[in-house]
């Protein structure tokens, strides 16, 4: 196996999952990561695990665009070609918390982020042969109530809201690359990984972290099962001309009314380009 992914938030949970399971596939995998340490523990792991040495761990901070703009060229000394980006970083954060760059901390890694790293490996997904990007969303996104002319919730913050909000983000993003790179070959999808038993949450304190605590107990799925769409999105020839799709269980079902708006989607684009114009 000859092809390169890049997996964002590759440390834990499904991220890490599924750099365990194309690296059994022979994937040559980048894993991004915050910490250091960690990063290079889960990468000597992962090498033990599957028996493969072309992993490479690359440090981010994620929530930063001169933090992701810096991944994106040394990415891009690594590697001529990416074959496949899945873009899978993200948190829930109950408490408004702003980035370095004053942006609100939800809105910047969980979509801000997929956003600018997708453009800045644009060129080199398109090298070669066209690639895939691999969108991670959540069913999350039924709850979404996004105010398109206040995308930051500066009128109020409500941290699940937020979260729910960044997911139809990613959804939104993913419908409006596909239709303006479509030529590309590229392809473009989301997905709903499930409610995996993971860390999520645990960056927080008070009632949203033992809710989400109480639901892993009782609801969640292991993190193979919730590894495993990223994981037929980014192998399956099944779906190697299938872009603009929402998936959940590896099948491609219909995501939320707004998703489809086209409205939403190009007002969303503009002002995430705004935004990045202005730093």
């Amino acid at each position: 196996m000859n092809k390169n992914c890049i997996i964002t938030g590759a440390t834990d949970g499904i991220g890490k999952q599924t750099a365990i399971d194309l690296a059994r596939l022979g994937y040559r995998i980048g894993l991004v990561g915050r910490d250091l340490q960690k990063g290079e523990s889960v990468l000597n792991e992962i090498e033990n695990a599957t028996n493969n040495q072309s992993l490479k761990y690359f440090r981010a901070d994620l929530s930063n665009i001169k933090g992701i703009e810096s991944l994106s060229y040394e990415i891009k000394e690594e590697y001529d070609s990416v074959d496949i980006l899945i873009n899978n970083a993200g948190a829930y954060f109950s408490e408004h918390l702003e980035t370095e760059e004053g942006l609100e901390m939800t809105f910047a890694l969980n979509h801000l982020n997929y956003f600018r790293l997708t453009h800045l490996l644009m060129d080199i997904i398109e090298n070669d042969q066209p690639g895939r990007v691999i969108n991670v969303a959540s069913s999350a996104h039924f709850s979404a109530r996004l105010d398109i002319n206040d995308i930051q919730m500066l009128k109020g913050y409500k941290g699940w809201t937020a979260y729910c909000n960044s997911k139809l983000m990613n959804i939104l993003f993913t419908y409006e690359i596909h239709k303006r790179f479509k030529e590309t070959g590229i392809t473009f999808n989301a997905l709903h990984p499930g409610f995996v038993d993971t860390r999520f949450g645990d960056n927080n304190t008070g009632l949203g972290k033992s809710i989400l605590s109480i639901g892993k107990k009782l609801i969640a799925i292991n993190v193979v099962k919730g590894a495993s769409t990223n994981v037929y999105l980014a192998s399956s020839d099944e779906v190697k001309n299938v872009s603009g799709k929402y998936f959940d269980r590896s099948k491609s079902v219909r995501s939320s009314k707004v998703s489809h708006s086209e409205i939403h989607q190009e007002k969303l684009w503009s002002y995430s380009e705004n935004i990045l114009n202005n730093l």
